[in-house]
């Protein structure tokens, strides 16, 4: 298994067509099962559910006018946010890796990744389970505290295809304020119930560990678990992100 660990890309339209590429190469046989972990740019994920929803079009100038571009994801779930006190995961397979596997067991694969990467920079009071009223609701959030009052670190989508799959989401670090203050206003344009106070990081949760260091964890994680190597980003697929990404662009 690849370990993708391409550092922060200078724009949230090639980041997003990043992920979309890599997905593609896993599918078409051209890369092998990949973990990547990337540290997130500035902007709004929403899925194409959400660009029929009444009132998109004022939730992405509302997003907009903050400075957060709006993309559209291949996965279900929510809207989401990220800045750079965020990075994204994701574990991508080929379809015939996948053969007798769920939707239940990637997303408890992917919880299990996010927990042990969370222990071993000393996050350990995180656990499974969905917030109140939180962003990209889901039961296979990863949350501090309960459902009632508790936050969420961590919220996980999957995309399936017949050629390939992935999990993973989107983990909150720190800036968890400025996120919650977007997120507020996007879904309220949207009609659609949420608590500014679900948006969570690791450093409300006490942990002040820079996102560098939790990007370390999850490769040593990934590479525990799956004996992932750790691999360059090749030109050519830097190239196809940034042609691929401009299509997603709300």
């Amino acid at each position: 298994m690849d370990l993708l660990l391409p550092g922060r890309f200078r724009d949230p339209v090639t980041a997003s067509g990043y992920f979309r590429t890599v997905f593609e190469q896993v599918a078409a046989g051209e890369r092998p099962a990949t973990v990547s972990i990337t540290p997130s740019t500035r902007h709004v994920g929403v899925t194409r559910r959400d660009t029929f929803r009444p009132g998109f079009e004022s939730a992405v100038k509302a997003a907009n006018d903050d400075g957060y571009p709006v993309l559209v994801r291949s996965s279900g779930g929510g809207a989401t946010a990220a800045d750079a006190g965020t990075f994204g995961f994701s574990i991508i397979r080929p379809a015939q890796e996948e053969v007798g596997r769920g939707i239940g067991e990637r997303y408890d694969e992917a919880a299990a990744l996010v927990l042990g990467a969370f222990s071993r920079v000393g996050l350990r009071d995180a656990e499974v389970g969905e917030v109140r009223d939180e962003f990209c609701p889901g039961d296979h959030s990863i949350r501090v505290g309960g459902w009632e009052g508790g936050m969420k670190l961590c919220g996980i989508a999957q995309r399936v295809t017949r050629r390939a799959t992935s999990v993973g989401g989107i983990v909150l670090v720190e800036g968890e304020e400025e996120l919650a203050r977007v997120l507020a206003k996007f879904y309220g344009a949207l009609g659609l119930p949420f608590r500014p106070e679900s948006v969570g990081s690791a450093r409300r949760a006490g942990n002040g560990a820079p996102v560098e260091d939790f990007l370390e964890a999850f490769a040593a994680e990934a590479e525990a678990r799956y004996g992932a190597e750790r691999v360059p980003l090749d030109d050519e697929t830097l190239a196809l992100a940034r042609q691929n990404g401009a299509a997603h662009l709300a």
